[in-house]
């Protein structure tokens, strides 16, 4: 089993240039049964899952169709909702913030012969810091099949577009 992935990515080398692709693939949307799960403003797209399904754990796909000396390429990047993205950053921010000034406060108290009571900043952060990736990775487990469904929108979307005989694209990664 795969180790979860903060924000997993992926990427597909396109034939046409990228305006020309981004063009077929809104038209290609519009006649798709998920259109109102999805929007688009010049090279980039966002997915969602279908609201009946949706949850706080489920994710959205951010797509952007980049130009390439030959043709283009589709950069697809699977996260929480923006809101929820902003929670986990801010959360996370908070956390490394106290254990490092636990650290720094506690060292100073230890070096100046004081009782380091500022060290429990780090015992407490590193466990929150722990818990707020299991909370990622659980969060994860339960969209596993959610971020497949994205993935199968867009692969049928971009059916017959992808570039024959592409190399890989250097340093995208596969989608889980």
């Amino acid at each position: 089993m795969e180790k979860p992935r903060i924000r997993p990515t992926f990427s597909i080398p396109l034939s046409p240039g990228a305006d020309e692709a981004m063009g077929i693939l809104r038209e290609r949307l519009r006649g798709m049964d998920y259109e109102e799960c999805a929007r688009s403003k010049g090279r980039c797209a966002y997915f969602f899952v279908d609201e009946d399904e949706r949850r706080i754990w489920s994710p959205h796909l951010s797509v952007q169709v980049e130009p390439k000396s030959e043709g283009s390429i589709l950069r697809g990047r699977f996260g929480p909702h923006p809101e929820l993205w902003t929670l986990f950053v801010f959360l996370y921010t908070a956390v490394g913030f106290l254990t490092t000034i636990g650290l720094m406060l506690g060292f100073v108290q230890w070096q100046s012969g004081m009782t380091a009571w500022g060290l429990w900043g780090v015992w407490l952060g590193l466990p929150g810091l722990a818990v707020l990736y299991g909370i990622s990775a659980t969060g994860q487990k339960l969209s596993a099949h959610q971020m497949e469904e994205l993935k199968e929108r867009i692969d049928m979307l971009v059916e017959g577009l992808e570039a024959e005989n592409s190399s890989p694209v250097p340093g995208s990664q596969s989608e889980s």
